[in-house]
């Protein structure tokens, strides 16, 4: 089945503890953010250092997409290998890597902003060859440090259809914070309630896409072992 289907049937099937997981994790990562960006946008505004603040809006959003992409990663492969306690599992994964993805992510993301900012092209190249090392980090079953290079050769094998999902996102969450936005400001212009639906929108929708993109390993996964077992039978064949 394509990884889409097979994502959108994995997070309807299991979407209360998708949404559980994002309440628990997603909520004080977006509280966080959303307070540094406000104290930043005000120095930003009383200085007139707007590109300080865009800079950090960006840093601040790749560091903490990185580190939530562990739990919801997790969750997905204890499911597809059958464990009956996913939910334990996934929160034991972000505890256990969640450092080492927060370190590697401080380079990760500094290297991105600073190439988005100042170049665009150079920054984006970075975000697609290593966006999935958190990823191989929950298969792999090892820090950032060790499983960097496996998202690497992943992502110059599939760099277009990386490019294409992140772009997808990108888009998706881009459309849904406007129309929560236009629906918010429609009844009040309060700060809290921009805030909230904001939140809300990202509790549901980030869970989906870190479910897409496992998916998309695995499956990419797949595929490369299919085709090394294939040029190892062919191998021995000639041999004989």
């Amino acid at each position: 089945m394509h990884p889409f289907k097979e994502s959108i049937r994995f997070y309807a099937r299991n979407i209360e503890s998708l949404l559980l997981l994002s309440a628990v994790l997603v909520v004080p990562f977006f509280i966080i953010h959303n307070f540094t960006l406000n104290y930043l946008n005000l120095i930003a505004a009383i200085t007139g250092a707007k590109f300080v603040a865009s800079f950090f809006n960006l840093f601040l959003l790749l560091l903490f997409l990185l580190i939530l992409q562990i739990p919801f990663a997790q969750y997905v492969q204890s499911d597809l290998d059958g464990d009956e306690r996913p939910v334990r599992k996934a929160f034991r994964a972000f505890f256990e890597h969640s450092f080492s993805v927060f370190v590697f992510g401080i380079v990760f993301s500094f290297l991105v902003s600073a190439g988005m900012m100042l170049f665009m092209i150079p920054g984006l190249i970075i975000l697609v060859l290593f966006y999935l090392t958190p990823f191989f980090v929950v298969l792999k079953k090892q820090s950032a440090w060790r499983s960097w290079r496996g998202a690497l050769e992943m992502g110059k094998k599939h760099f277009l259809q990386i490019f294409g999902l992140l772009l997808l996102v990108s888009l998706v969450e881009w459309l849904i914070s406007l129309a929560g936005l236009f629906l918010v400001t429609s009844i009040t212009s309060t700060f809290g309630a921009v805030m909230f639906i904001e939140l809300l929108l990202n509790v549901i929708v980030l869970p989906f896409f870190a479910v897409m993109f496992m998916m998309y390993v695995n499956k990419w996964k797949e595929e490369a072992a299919g085709a090394e077992a294939a040029v190892s039978g062919g191998l021995l064949l000639d041999e004989r």
